[in-house]
């Protein structure tokens, strides 16, 4: 009996096990290490370095170990030189095929370049940046150029800029002329191009937004390079320009050889015309154009004298300001502006032409809370002071690091009518609770119309609270709107754990702008205008990483101004200044004073 029992109870300890076993037959096996390998690449057909590939129907084919997936074809994969139709793609089992909608020219080098386009199926793993040449003929180039692209006014790398090799190129036709060579630039700018000859290229890049291989004037970013390039560096197999990079590896990648630098900038359009006009407040409108420089023969609201009527340029003359500034004037919702200006006409000449413009304002919808709010449904609280109608909205800002060199920056929401700025007080507070009263200037901002500065007369202290006080209705705006009284105090800190950075710049020959960024250089903290060799003094600085960036604005005119490429003409350069090492970042630590020469001449060379 005892026996029989054993023997059952075995056997539904089997019958659980079978069952559950067989609940399982189709789940796939669980655990194991993830795939973290790239796919290996088994074999090409035909071979890479092929000669005397056919020009009509030939087709190129990637074997992997795996199957493989391809990412943004259209983006990443791109034959050299480029043709009209673009390279057909596709996967057969673990396989890539490439074919050639168009017939190749005769005896020339091509590449196929698959940039970042495949990976594996299962874990997106990649497979490294493969270059595939051939020729149509009996022989492949087999020289090789270096080189970075960057924005030129931010000097940041830009990824994914067509550089292109072109061999006779009329600069009329830039527009419609393929590259003779062709290459792209990864995410650190760097780029290589390769299978070139030696004999003289010109050396143009462009931002290809719409993948067309062909530059698109006024629309795109583009750079290029003042003289012909004849390469001499012939392709090795090992050599630093062609090495895989991983895409973490930023020192690795920043320190490969180059030749040459693009700077990238978009040109300004030649075409005259009225690019957009709006009247965004009820009393103000504005107007842009499409090109800089606009004449005009007249211009003026109907109805109104132009007396009332203040109009104002922006440096580049391309936008238009108009405030009617008479405070008492009511205005109906839409207003007829009349100019007549020297417009671009079909023959792209300029002509003069008018037009009428209809300017309605904009108004802003009620809401329900509006509602509600009126109806005294949605009550303030007893601490909360209701907003007057007829408040003139001011916004005061100040940086501690930054007062001794801006001061107090005031922003109005619309135009100031009356300023009565000697009601206006700075009173000190040392860290001795000494009290005292600052000496001031009140300016307006030489671009911006609605922005002011309150500064200081005399030097700034470490440690000291300043307060910034401005009467009830010190301003009245053009809507006859007047401010509350504002208090703000801003305390400088000490100098015991903040750094200081000292430039003495010689070789200065006319107008220079330097900045003191960080370290990815899209934060500016300091600013200095210089027009002579000079000392300047970037105190209070938290230690960390730095760049100074250095503009040349030769011109004075406070801008940066671009390039033109029919013209040959580069943009006003930027420049970074570089320590004893060659390197461009410096890095300020906790109470460091650093000093450093800075020559303008060596760095503008």
């Amino acid at each position: 009996m005892k026996t029989n029992k054993i023997l059952i109870f075995i056997l539904l300890i089997a019958l659980i096990a079978a069952s559950h076993s067989c609940a399982n037959t189709s789940a796939p096996p669980s655990g194991g290490p993830k795939d973290t390998l790239a796919p290996v690449l088994l074999k090409v057909i035909p071979d890479s370095n092929k000669t005397n590939f056919p020009r009509k129907g030939g087709k190129v084919e990637l074997r992997f170990n795996e199957y493989v997936v391809i990412k943004d074809a259209i983006k990443y994969i791109y034959l050299s030189p480029p043709q009209k139709k673009m390279l057909e793609t596709r996967i057969k089992g673990k396989s890539v095929v490439v074919t050639f909608p168009q017939e190749l020219d005769s005896a020339a080098t091509y590449s196929i370049n698959f940039s970042n386009s495949i990976s594996d199926n299962n874990e997106n793993n990649p497979f490294y940046p493969y270059v595939y040449p051939f020729s149509t003929g009996a022989t492949i180039d087999t020289m090789v150029q270096a080189g970075t692209v960057m924005n030129y006014k931010t000097l940041l790398p830009i990824e994914n800029v067509v550089i292109g090799y072109y061999k006779n190129l009329p600069d009329s036709s830039i527009g419609k002329t393929y590259p003779s060579v062709m290459a792209k630039s990864d995410k650190w700018g760097y780029y290589v191009a390769r299978y070139l000859k030696n004999s003289p290229y010109r050396v143009i890049a462009f931002k290809d937004d719409n993948n067309n291989n062909l530059y698109d004037p006024g629309t795109e970013l583009v750079g290029f390079l003042d003289s012909l390039q004849t390469p001499i560096l012939p392709l090795t197999k090992g050599m630093k320009e062609t090495e895989y990079i991983q895409v973490k590896d930023t020192l690795k990648a920043m320190s490969r050889p180059y030749e040459n630098v693009l700077y990238m900038f978009k040109e300004v359009s030649g075409t005259q015309f009225i690019k957009d006009s709006k009247r965004p407040q009820r009393k103000m409108a504005y107007i842009t154009f499409g090109a800089p420089g606009v004449r005009i023969d007249s211009m003026g609201f109907k109805g109104i004298d132009s007396s009332k009527v203040l109009s104002q340029f922006n440096i580049t003359r391309d936008s238009l300001v108009l405030w009617i500034k008479d405070t008492l004037m009511i205005l109906p919702d839409t207003l007829h502006f009349d100019i007549k200006y020297y417009k671009t006409d079909t023959l792209n000449k300029l002509v003069l032409e008018k037009e009428s413009i209809k300017l309605i304002s904009v108004t802003k919808k009620r809401t329900s809370q509006d509602v509600k709010l009126s109806s005294g449904k949605n009550k303030q609280s007893a601490n909360e002071k209701e907003k007057r109608k007829d408040l003139l909205e001011l916004k005061v800002e100040a940086e501690p690091s930054m007062i001794e060199q801006i001061g107090y920056k005031l922003i109005f929401p619309a135009l100031p009518m009356n300023i009565k700025a000697d009601s206006i007080k700075i009173k000190s507070l040392s860290p001795k609770g000494i009290k005292g009263e600052e000496e001031y200037t009140f300016v307006k901002d030489s671009v911006e119309n609605l922005w002011y500065y309150v500064r200081f007369k005399n030097k700034v202290l470490p440690g000291y609270t300043y307060t910034l006080s401005i009467p009830e209705k010190t301003f009245t705006d053009v809507y006859k709107y007047t401010n509350d009284s504002i208090s703000l105090p801003v305390m400088l800190p000490n100098t015991d754990k903040l750094a200081q950075l000292t430039l003495n710049i010689k070789g200065t020959n006319g107008s220079h702008v330097v900045e003191l960024t960080n370290q990815t250089r899209d934060k500016v903290f300091r600013t200095y205008k210089i027009l002579k060799d000079t000392v300047l003094v970037f105190p209070y600085i938290q230690p960390g990483i730095y760049n100074v960036r250095i503009t040349q604005d030769l011109n004075g005119n406070g801008i940066l101004d671009t390039g033109n490429l029919i013209e040959r003409r580069q943009p006003e350069k930027v420049r970074l200044i570089t320590l004893p090492g060659g390197k461009s970042l410096i890095e300020l630590k906790e109470g460091m004073e650093l000093e450093q020469s800075v020559n303008l001449k060596e760095i503008f060379k």
